[in-house]
């Protein structure tokens, strides 16, 4: 089994990929944090409003420019296109720290919507680049090191914003500009490493209509694709509804504080990256999308034991993380968390290696760009479904957990039928 992380097909390009989630994350609730805490205290706006706005303009460029993303990097050396959009962001953060050090937070608004399109036209070359460096055996094993490095990306960046936010207002701004500029600075020097990942598609039209483009891909998409788009679209689905209900699920049901918050996000972040590795490594290079009804599965088996849990916790007299832990039932919701987050690492690997595997290189790119698509639709799924699920219906956080968890058997009883039709 060769080693990845001391290659130089792949190193440096993780060393880019890992960064630039990381980035996204840091720059994103550095800006939340300070908004919240800061600009609401000195202007008068609506912070819930602004909020959600803020939300919105990270996710807008993923279904706005992700099919051009994917016409770029087939039609562009992947690795050039990388050091462009590193050199990009390098950039927008220089921008950021002069928006940070002026508080001016509608310019640090308007940059957060240019990282979100940064982002949205690095995601379709960050996942088809990958069959072009590695081989194979190598594709899953790959892949679970980016799913690992994407959530710890997520977890670390969450982390770090908040605690940034939190060091005295004098230096705040500085430190924070200092480490966004410094972070985007390594990732493109990494990017200037990555080995050249030449252009598999140059004569199609251009198609600039993002919708239009998706449908297209969809169109023509080969048997079996489809459906594994759709079930990874779930994936962030369930992840993005999780994720946005943690902190409220540790406040109102756990009486826990920040810290207990944190614990929760690191469990679900860690269990994630170790699913993706232990089906990396298990797989032993075979690409076996069967085990993600499986996971799907587990999942729902999972969120049913969670609820029970939950629904049975008394909180404890103080809000503290030592608190929390000493608590009956505090061991098994965590343990919960953990095991899902592991589950859904080893849902997500497979379905990514088989689709950059299944589809022909000249529409790989295009094809991740319109999965990309399909996982922001999903993901502005969950919230509107939240909306509703709370605040129309009245739903407890306990019965959302379920609910969301649940889904799990639909897309086992989907593949199910799928692999039952195939043999027929």
């Amino acid at each position: 089994m060769r080693p990845l992380l001391s290659s130089r097909r792949f190193l440096p390009y993780f060393v880019t990929q890992g960064l630039g989630a990381l980035n996204d994350n840091l720059y994103r609730f550095a800006l939340m944090f300070s908004l919240t805490f800061v600009a609401a205290r000195d202007l008068d706006f609506n912070i819930n409003v602004i909020m959600n706005l803020a939300a919105g303009l990270f996710i807008l460029p993923f279904l706005l420019f992700s099919g051009l993303a994917g016409q770029l990097a087939d039609r562009y050396d992947k690795a050039k296109m990388a050091q462009i959009l590193k050199t990009t962001e390098l950039l927008l953060m220089l921008l950021a720290a002069v928006g940070f050090l002026l508080k001016a937070w509608l310019f640090l608004l308007v940059l957060l919507f240019l990282m979100g399109a940064q982002s949205a036209m690095f995601g379709p070359l960050k996942y088809a680049i990958l069959p072009q460096h590695l081989e194979r055996d190598d594709l899953m094993r790959g892949n679970g090191w980016v799913a690992m490095a994407t959530f710890l990306a997520i977890l670390f960046g969450t982390l770090g914003g908040g605690l940034l936010s939190t060091l005295d207002e004098t230096i705040r701004y500085w430190v924070i500009s200092g480490a966004v500029i410094a972070v985007a600075l390594i990732g493109l020097v990494a990017s200037l490493l990555i080995p050249p990942a030449p252009a598999t598609q140059r004569m199609q039209p251009w198609v600039l209509n993002p919708f239009r483009q998706t449908w297209k891909i969809l169109k023509g998409a080969r048997r079996g694709v489809v459906p594994v788009m759709l079930a990874i679209g779930w994936f962030w689905f369930v992840g993005s509804g999780y994720l946005t209900q943690f902190p409220n699920f540790t406040r109102e049901v756990l009486g826990g504080n920040e810290g207990v918050g944190t614990l929760l996000l690191a469990l679900f972040a860690i269990g994630i990256g170790a699913g993706a590795l232990l089906i990396g490594y298990m797989s032993r290079g075979k690409i076996r999308p069967g085990v993600a009804p499986l996971s799907a599965l587990a999942i729902a088996v999972i969120s049913i034991g969670w609820y029970l849990l939950a629904t049975n916790f008394t909180p404890a007299e103080t809000p503290s993380m030592l608190a929390f832990i000493g608590q009956p039932g505090a061991w098994g919701i965590m343990l919960c968390i953990a095991l899902t987050g592991v589950a859904g690492g080893i849902y997500i690997v497979p379905l990514y290696s088989f689709l950059q595997r299944t589809t022909p290189a000249p529409t790989r790119a295009q094809v991740i760009g319109a999965l990309n698509v399909i996982d922001a639709l999903f993901m502005v799924g969950s919230a509107v479904l939240g909306m509703l699920l709370f605040g129309v219906i009245g739903t407890s956080l306990p019965t959302f957990f379920l609910l969301f968890g649940l889904s799990g058997l639909l897309v086992t009883a989907i593949a199910w039928l799928i692999s039952a039709q195939g043999r027929h």
